[in-house]
């Protein structure tokens, strides 16, 4: 059920999915430009095993814009959370973010890592390099990725080349997710990873946080691209408690092209893993 929930910053479009006989919760973030129509494909795989809970970030999505415009990765984790406790959820979370919905994530579990288990990161970028991660896709000719709607074919650069869009229970969920992001948001959304990360680091933050992390990446993902796939790799490759798998024929939006197969990734995860502290003999 969706609702939007007042926030301090601006009001946080929600969709509660109360599961029948899961005892955990999930909860799912869209990255810049996208919205929670991006999980429609997923949770029907979530929700017997978890409560589902799908946020918009501020600016996009039917979400309202960030009051004065305060567009930052921390303020928007910060809504996520406040939008959390207006639901009155005080189980502890199971977090999934793609793209720079990670960080989001992420910076989630720096607030208050002590209500989250595990954080799930998709095709997340590690350092500042690859934040502005449309600077280095097949859509970089494009000014921002919210004027991305206007063309189809450059739509289609968020799925593995080899995807069949009209598979989708609605094909054109990424053309409408951008065309609802304002001009002046999308400019702003945008700069909001490359501060957060040339602050720090993905590796520094996730070593600090010390949640189980499980870090997936599509190997046809046209955003990251092949370049910043690596470079994750590569610095979060040693985080202690930190796992790393490939879905292969998938893209940027791994979770709308195969979404079975990452909720099962997912659910494995959780299953298979604790935090520390919650270890102790």
């Amino acid at each position: 059920m969706e609702k939007i929930l007042s926030t301090s910053e601006g009001s946080v479009n929600t969709n509660l999915v109360k599961s029948q006989k899961g005892k955990g919760v999930i909860v799912l973030i869209p990255g810049i430009n996208g919205s929670i129509e991006y999980f429609n494909e997923i949770i029907p795989y979530l929700k017997d095993k978890y409560t589902v809970v799908a946020l918009d970030l501020l600016g996009q999505g039917k979400s309202t814009g960030a009051k004065n415009d305060h567009y930052t990765i921390d303020a928007q984790a910060w809504n996520m959370l406040e939008a959390i406790a207006r639901m009155k959820i005080t189980d502890q979370l199971v977090i999934f973010g793609y793209g720079v919905g990670g960080l989001v994530a992420l910076n989630m579990a720096e607030l208050r890592g002590f209500t989250i288990s595990k954080l799930i990161l998709l095709n997340t970028p590690a350092n500042d390099k690859y934040a502005d991660m449309d600077a280095h896709s097949s859509v970089a000719s494009i000014p921002l990725l919210g004027k991305l709607a206007k063309s189809p074919v450059k739509a289609g650069m968020f799925f593995d080349k080899n995807f069949d869009k009209t598979t989708l229970k609605n094909p054109k969920v990424v053309d409408e997710a951008a065309n609802a992001v304002e001009h002046k948001a999308a400019k702003k959304l945008q700069k909001m990873s490359t501060a957060y990360l040339e602050e720090k680091a993905l590796n520094k933050r996730l070593r600090a946080v010390k949640i189980p992390t499980l870090a997936l990446f599509g190997d046809g993902d046209q955003v990251l691209t092949e370049n910043g796939i690596k470079d994750a790799k590569a610095s979060i490759g040693r985080v202690p408690d930190l796992q790393i798998e490939d879905i292969k024929g998938a893209g940027h939006l791994a979770m709308l092209e195969k979404p079975e197969e990452v909720a099962q990734k997912i659910i494995k995860f959780d299953e298979t893993t604790v935090k520390k502290e919650d270890n102790k003999d």
